[in-house]
């Protein structure tokens, strides 16, 4: 999560920064402070009132005023943070301040209590933040594939940290042949239904549902017995399973796959993805599909020219059109 924070005085003294992106010198505290004094005689003298956001540098730059005090947060676009934080922030740069009983040109010295304070407060920010997304994946019944993939995105980045992810080469070695069939059920909408340990059945069905980008999947990650309904659910109830291509079982202890579709196009695909993190195989996945969306926003106009697709593709796409009626 790459973001910068500042915090400093309507004159334009720095009163505290903190900054993860990597290429420092380019967003470097002279230059974003000078931008926020030279902002605040232009609010002053010019404008009617403070600005809240302005593009910067292909980024963000947030900004928040109250009283002598202004909070700046530069983030990339598709962060997950925006300047609803920057209140928050700025409150516990003053709780810090009140329990050192700094004055304010001298809150430098306490950069790290202030840092670590700030850090706690953007931890439980996206904990929260998580826990609101996790709970709108598992409640909302979207038909929109847009909607879908902006949802998703966004989801990505609050659950980025979590231990329950399996790494992907983890999981292509835990399934040595047949992640290409879980990769086209995924995507098509075939159930799958995983048994194994109750553990690393959970931490594979929370990385599954993130390789697929097109739809919310409806999951149940373990029950006793099973159910149908769902897209993806965790059981050791297996007696009655008829695997098919309309059914995927995976048998964790065994390393099997039964049933699904093996294609040529996902076994590509599970080539590029084996030696990415989940959150990079969710982003490759969403690139390589963008054709999907394409050919379905092309078909809201006139009839799709299935000439213009390789054969993999046309049959891909044919299982999506009829999965929509």
């Amino acid at each position: 999560m790459r973001l910068k924070i500042i915090i400093t005085t309507e004159t334009g003294e720095l009163l505290f920064s903190y900054d993860s992106f990597t290429e420092n010198r380019k967003y470097d505290n002279v230059l974003i402070t000078g931008l926020i004094s030279a902002i605040v005689v232009l609010s002053n003298e010019v404008v009617s009132s403070f600005p809240r956001e302005i593009e910067f540098e292909g980024k963000i730059l947030y900004f928040y005023r109250e009283n002598e005090f202004i909070a700046a947060l530069l983030a990339d676009i598709e962060s997950p943070f925006n300047g609803s934080i920057l209140p928050i922030i700025l409150g516990v740069f003053k709780e810090v301040q009140e329990k050192y009983s700094f004055p304010t040109h001298k809150a430098m010295r306490y950069d790290r209590e202030i840092a670590h304070a700030v850090k706690d407060c953007l931890a439980m920010y996206l904990a929260n933040m998580q826990k609101k997304m996790v709970k709108l994946l598992d409640d909302t019944d979207v038909a929109d594939y847009n909607s879908i993939i902006k949802v998703k995105a966004v989801a990505k980045d609050f659950l980025k940290d979590s231990s329950q992810f399996l790494p992907i080469d983890l999981i292509c070695r835990m399934i040595p042949d047949g992640m290409e069939k879980i990769l086209y059920g995924l995507v098509v909408g075939i159930p799958i239904v995983i048994s194994g340990n109750k553990d690393i059945v959970e931490q594979l069905i929370n990385s599954l549902r993130m390789l697929c980008p097109t739809r919310i999947l409806k999951i149940k990650y373990w029950s006793d017995k099973y159910v149908s309904g769902y897209d993806i659910i965790g059981t050791n109830d297996a007696r009655l399973l008829k695997p098919s291509l309309y059914q995927l079982y995976i048998n964790v202890n065994d390393g099997i796959v039964l049933g699904g579709k093996s294609t040529q196009y996902f076994k590509d695909i599970e080539c590029q993805i084996c030696n990415l993190n989940t959150i990079e195989a969710f982003n490759f996945i969403r690139s390589e599909l963008n054709w999907i969306f394409k050919a379905f926003e092309e078909l809201k106009i006139d009839v799709f020219s299935k000439k213009s697709l390789p054969l993999e593709k046309q049959l891909i796409l044919f299982e999506l059109l009829k999965r929509l009626h």
